[in-house]
């Protein structure tokens, strides 16, 4: 056999699924309860904002704020944190 056809045969040998093991079905429950509690797998409404330059700005400057830290949002997610603080401080501020 050639160098070629052995070196293939090797490469075929390293991806081969052959080794591979299913992960327990108990992991599998586990990762499935952890997706369901994300935000994800929540039912979603869709919203057109209206914002002037200047909130929209705003809006873009917390978001890359954000993003340069690290931190891992979109524009979605912001959007709902926002609501919640201003829910927070409209309608449980006031009890």
């Amino acid at each position: 056999m050639s160098k070629i056809g052995q070196a293939a045969e090797e490469i075929l040998e390293k991806i081969s699924f052959g080794s591979y093991t299913k992960p327990s079905p108990a992991v599998d429950k586990k990762k499935s309860v952890e997706a369901k509690e994300g935000r994800r797998n929540i039912k979603k409404n869709k919203l057109t904002l209206y914002l002037t330059e200047e909130e929209e700005k705003k809006f873009n400057e917390i978001y890359i704020s954000r993003l340069s830290k690290g931190k891992k949002c979109d524009r979605s997610a912001l959007f709902a944190e926002a609501v919640d603080l201003l829910h927070k401080k409209e309608c449980q501020g006031s009890k």
